[in-house]
């Protein structure tokens, strides 16, 4: 019987059945270290002329100070564009990141824009500026409507923030979707090489 059991033991674990299982695993490993940042863009700011992008609408984008702007107005800029929401926890995560590259980079030309999505009035608008209050945002904020988010991120991922990043030209140079620790060095690597590209 003992010697049943040690035949059986050797072969289960037969060299096949170790490398499928060491495939196994470096493809569970690949698939966890999966970049959640896109740097194949075919993404263009409004007033942009490539061809070969796709150009979103040029929105009114109101403030909540009564204002409007469009994002074709920042062209020959870098443009940082994060859509976010004041109940979302990555959000508060990135903000700090944002505020300080509005701060260290303005002079470089860099302009970093807020959109706070559509929440169906879950963010009234005095949650909305006690959350600016709060973490002392010194860049633009924009309400953006349910059109503007899917004409920029599309309808397959609708998780915040999604942060975009476009260089002087107009062109998307990268695309976060959603925020944790590994995402700030990526974030001002994405700023730099928009810098460095233009």
């Amino acid at each position: 019987m003992a010697e049943d059991k040690k035949t059986l033991k050797k072969s289960f674990w037969s060299p096949a059945r170790i490398l499928a299982t060491g495939l196994v695993v470096g493809l569970i490993v690949i698939a966890a270290c999966r970049s959640d940042v896109d740097t194949n863009l075919k993404l263009a700011l409004p007033g942009s002329t490539a061809a070969s992008k796709v150009v979103p609408r040029d929105f009114d984008v109101p403030t909540l100070d009564g204002r409007t702007f469009k994002l074709s107005e920042y062209r020959g800029k870098v443009v940082v564009v994060d859509f976010w929401a004041t109940w979302c926890p990555p959000c508060r995560e990135e903000v700090p990141q944002l505020v300080r590259l509005a701060e260290q980079n303005r002079t470089r030309g860099i302009e970093v824009i807020g959109l706070h999505i559509d929440d169906q009035g879950r963010s009234p608008e005095s949650a909305i500026k006690r959350f600016i209050s709060q973490y002392e945002i010194n860049y633009t904020v924009g309400m953006a409507s349910n059109e503007m988010f899917t004409d920029y991120l599309g309808t397959v991922e609708d998780t915040i923030p999604q942060t975009l990043v476009f260089d002087r030209k107009g062109n998307a140079v990268a695309h976060f979707v959603g925020y944790d620790k590994s995402h700030a060095r990526k974030l001002d690597e994405a700023v730099n090489l928009a810098l460095a590209g233009s």
